[in-house]
């Protein structure tokens, strides 16, 4: 199973630390991240994409109006199509 997260830092000055906490939310699961602020990220189940979600809009509660968060519904199999390097489409595939 997996889901995607995409998020848009609004604030230069503090992009990099917002960042960090933002990814940070990811920290042991299996992603892969096909461009600039999105993620492929694989789960076991829908409690790990809640744990997720939780974790990220906390981040984004605690920064005010400086970041926005999208997350996809949860998703087993399906593909992706688009205009990638194979080398991501390979990560991509071992996500999904």
């Amino acid at each position: 199973m997996h889901f995607l997260v995409a998020w848009d830092i609004k604030t230069r000055s503090e992009y990099l630390k917002l960042n960090n906490q933002l990814k940070g939310c990811l920290k042991g699961y299996s992603w892969v991240r096909p461009l600039k602020n999105i993620y492929i990220v694989k789960v076991d189940s829908m409690e790990d994409r809640k744990l997720i979600r939780t974790s990220l809009n906390g981040v984004a509660k605690e920064n005010g109006k400086k970041i926005n968060i999208l997350i996809g519904p949860l998703m087993e199999g399906g593909s992706y199509g688009g205009w990638l390097p194979m080398l991501l489409w390979d990560k991509i595939k071992k996500r999904t």
